[in-house]
């Protein structure tokens, strides 16, 4: 039996986490898999050697706060790793942290498999050079990746993005709401505020007010909050109370693809939960804060004109951005109640282009690339 390693900590690392290990079973690898990963992953037998919700934070600032607490994490990763010497490690996402763990397996003569690479087509993009040193194969979700990484020399795979059969499956509207106990008449809002607690504390209190403020136009409308995880909802329910929304708001926990069924309308926050959103074809406005330090540093080195992925892909400002000072309640609250007219049929038909975008390679050449790296 051989050993891999994987380090996956967040809801949508833990999706791409658990298509890796389904995979390697289909391909009759015989694997003992430990890591730093989260609840999903551990349900699914990865044997967890430490605490990784330091990595579920973003920012410069986050990063400089929390560092003792990595330096923590990188350690106890160096030991684990010199102590049961796996085959491969599996390192998903966390670019500022896992390169590092990367360049440490590698001087342990342990192959590298990298999931979901930096995003080096927008920002850092000298930092191709240190992933062909440390990394031996690459999987990204976007197509558009591949010359990138195959021109610098580096070995890559497209991985069918797993939204892609998720969403495929969702339930229908008229049934998402039965399931949540909503009549089917009314105009539903869907608030995705991420899973990060940092996300949720920079956001809350704006998307109580522009519910609040949405909620005076529309007295009818009904308000679902897809939580990612319950340990959120105390902090949720302070700030929601603190940005005065509506008492009648409904809390949704791990159930972020029914109540998209369910909605009418998302307000979202950037992330991997933007794609989720636009696959479900639902009309959105993407919204987001960093602090204000951390912004202004990305600021100077992004190279792309938005941050929502659906506008990437589509090249066009799709789903419309209000960022740092712009999210302002009451131009937010204007540009949800929009799309519930035409403006919001426009925005469906435009994504429509979306599935066709993500296509990965063939599910028998990812288990043939785990198969050289993990066996």
């Amino acid at each position: 039996m051989s050993k891999a390693f994987i380090l996956a900590v967040e809801r949508s690392g833990e999706n791409l986490g658990l298509e890796i290990m389904a995979n390697a079973a289909q391909a009759k690898l015989d694997l003992q898999w430990s890591g730093v990963v989260g609840s999903r992953l551990q349900a699914a037998g990865v044997q967890n050697i430490a605490d990784g919700e330091v990595l579920a934070m973003i920012g410069l600032v986050e990063v400089l706060r929390h560092y003792g607490r990595l330096r923590r994490l990188y350690g106890q990763i160096r030991r684990h790793l010199q102590a049961e010497r796996p085959t491969c490690v599996v390192l998903i996402d966390h670019p500022a942290f896992n390169l590092h763990v990367a360049k440490m397996a590698k001087q342990m003569g342990i192959r590298v498999l990298y999931v979901v690479g930096p995003q080096i087509w927008a920002w850092r993009s000298q930092r191709i050079h240190q992933i062909k040193r440390v990394v031996d194969h690459m999987l990204v979700l976007f197509p558009f990746e591949v010359p990138i990484y195959a021109q610098a020399g580096v070995p890559v795979h497209v991985l069918a993005h797993p939204l892609l059969a998720q969403t495929a499956m969702a339930q229908h509207g008229t049934d998402a709401r039965a399931a949540l106990g909503l009549t089917a008449g009314g105009a539903v809002l869907a608030l995705l505020p991420g899973s990060r607690r940092g996300e949720l504390e920079r956001l809350t209190v704006r998307y109580a007010e522009t519910a609040r403020r949405l909620r005076k136009q529309m007295p009818e409308l009904r308000i679902l909050v897809a939580l990612a995880r319950e340990e959120l909802r105390p902090l949720w329910e302070r700030l929601w109370k603190q940005g005065a929304g509506p008492e009648d708001a409904q809390l949704v926990v791990a159930q972020t693809q029914t109540v998209l069924a369910a909605a009418d309308v998302v307000l979202v926050a950037s992330g991997t939960a933007t794609l989720e959103t636009a696959l479900m074809q639902r009309p959105a406005v993407v919204v987001y804060i960093l602090n204000a330090l951390t912004f202004a540093f990305v600021r100077r080195l992004v190279k792309t004109p938005f941050v929502a992925m659906p506008n990437i892909l589509l090249k066009e400002a799709v789903y419309p951005e209000f960022l740092q000072e712009a999210f302002v309640p009451a131009q937010v609250a204007g540009a949800l109640a929009a799309l519930l007219g035409p403006a919001g049929s426009e925005q469906v038909a435009k994504l429509q282009k979306l599935r066709g975008l993500l296509e990965g390679n063939p599910p028998e050449q990812l288990q043939q690339v785990l198969q050289e790296m993990l066996a």
